[in-house]
């Protein structure tokens, strides 16, 4: 007890008596509470959902990783690796991190979730609880987690475009406009200024002028001037160009994402959420 009776107190022993079986009490549910409180935290905080052995899944953010750290060692060799070694490890595993969380999300609790329930809570006829609360934190994860991990993605695919997109797209568009003998060509522009270095003299006026008429245009693929012997270069510098394409492509795509997801996102989630709560508590029997 906390109290205990003082017998030189002039205060009579019954109101401590009283007292300490309340405190002694008061004590032990707040240290020690009763299974039926605790019982409705365990599911959230034992077995999978305990953050302290939470360990995601995330096969490809770890092939990934095992692809930049064998990469990072080929290009400043094994002593340099080894000396930078905690600072390599620990970008690496920050990138593996980001790239995790998002695969982790998608196929440990969207995935399984969305093959369980279906599609039906995203917006049902008539919200309910279960729906409303389904809805409302899948956008609020939704909108947490891409906003901080699609801009490293952003930055790999335009990391991946610099370096492989670029060269592809210049030594194999090179050679497959030598292939096609095309002449070679150097041109160089300011805003509306515009000038050919090197190459045959042309007036890009009348270039413009013809296209937007509709006359002297090119063909996708013009193999009417290729020699038999070229068709090896030409198949060969065409998957080289082919690959710089796809690679920009897929850089403009995932600038794209990032831009909605930055921008209009965190709104669209918001908007979602007071739709579903307008729905679940305002018009519940709407339609």
């Amino acid at each position: 007890a906390f109290l205990e009776f003082n017998p030189t107190s002039n205060h009579p022993p019954c109101h401590n008596h009283s007292i300490a079986p309340t405190s002694a009490a008061l004590t032990t549910l707040l240290l020690a509470p009763q299974p039926s409180h605790a019982a409705k935290a365990i599911p959230l905080s034992t077995g999978d959902f305990n953050p302290d052995s939470f360990k995601p899944v995330c096969a490809a953010s770890d092939s990934f990783y095992r692809f930049l750290q064998g990469s990072t060692r080929a290009v400043v060799g094994d002593d340099n690796f080894s000396e930078y070694g905690p600072l390599i490890a620990g970008g690496l595993l920050r990138i593996r991190l980001e790239l995790c969380v998002v695969e982790s999300f998608f196929n440990e609790a969207v995935g399984p979730f969305i093959k369980q329930n279906g599609l039906t809570w995203i917006l049902p006829w008539h919200e309910t609880v279960e729906t409303f609360i389904a809805g409302s934190i899948f956008a609020l994860a939704t909108t947490f987690i891409l906003v901080g991990s699609t801009k490293i993605v952003q930055i790999l695919a335009f990391y991946s475009d610099l370096i492989l997109g670029g060269p592809c797209r210049l030594f194999g568009g090179f050679f497959f406009d030598r292939a096609r003998g095309e002449p070679v060509t150097l041109d160089v522009s300011f805003f509306w200024w515009k000038k050919r270095l090197i190459g045959p003299p042309v007036d890009f006026k009348e270039e413009e002028l013809k296209k937007k008429m509709g006359e002297g245009e090119e063909k996708w693929l013009d193999l009417d001037n290729v020699k038999a012997k070229d068709f090896p270069l030409l198949i060969v510098s065409g998957g080289i160009k082919l690959t710089g394409e796809v690679l920009r492509v897929v850089r403009e795509v995932v600038e794209a994402v990032d831009l909605f997801v930055g921008r209009y996102l965190v709104l669209l989630a918001s908007g979602y959420i007071i739709i579903k709560f307008v729905h679940f508590k305002i018009f519940p029997d709407f339609p």
